[in-house]
């Protein structure tokens, strides 16, 4: 209870925090441009922006820690429900492939909540960097664990770009900070991040959770 009490006030101050301060500055920016109504108006739209990113965390961390979520159904849905607003925003057409029926498994919210940050920076990745028409999403479960794949038809990249290089192309470590702070999430709950890329064949990313993880 004490780890996830300072998870949620670290999430607070990282993500609310810095969006509040953020609109206060804009504010007090705007208000001694009202003379100047292009800049004064470019001002307002950095402040809507700010407040509809601030409403989405405040989404994320509520989702979070609410326990009615603790079940591996309960993430899919919202994982669904993400992917397809932030790809649909970036007309990149999302494919999703999910279990018709799920295991009565629960899982923390610490564990939800990597998960979900580390599927998030995925998909930023594709709508990013990628230039990909399509990605598809993939979940399935096994006996001990269950597996969740991103994978997209962009540009991909070179593998020589990581600290460690396999020759199937996996890439364990990046030099990007993006694709470290996937690897570094799903180790902090026990699970594994594969990251698979060829330049001109796109971008496969497989985050696997074991049972030991889950809630009895």
């Amino acid at each position: 209870m004490e780890h996830e009490r300072a998870r949620i006030a670290h999430d607070i101050h990282d993500d609310l925090g810095v969006q509040l301060t953020r609109i206060s500055m804009l504010s007090e920016t705007v208000q001694s441009e009202l003379d100047q109504p292009e800049r004064a108006t470019a001002g307002l739209n950095q402040i809507y922006k700010t407040a509809h990113e601030l409403t989405r965390a405040m989404d994320e961390i509520v989702w979070a820690v609410n326990p009615r979520h603790d079940t591996l159904e309960g993430l899919t849905t919202y994982l669904e429900r993400f992917a397809q607003d932030l790809l649909a925003a970036a007309a990149i057409r999302c494919r999703l492939d999910m279990p018709s029926e799920f295991p009565a498994w629960r899982l923390t919210a610490e564990v939800r909540h990597n998960l979900f940050l580390a599927f998030k920076e995925a998909l930023h990745n594709v709508v990013k960097h990628s230039a990909a028409s399509e990605t598809s999403i993939r979940l399935t479960t096994g006996i001990s664990s269950f597996e969740l794949v991103i994978e997209d038809n962009g540009r991909g990249f070179s593998p020589d770009i990581a600290r460690e290089q396999r020759s199937d192309h996996s890439v364990r470590l990046s030099s990007g900070n993006g694709l470290k702070n996937m690897v570094r999430r799903m180790e902090e709950i026990g699970g594994h991040c594969q990251i698979q890329s060829v330049p001109g064949q796109g971008t496969r990313i497989a985050f696997k959770v074991p049972l030991k993880m889950f809630v009895p």
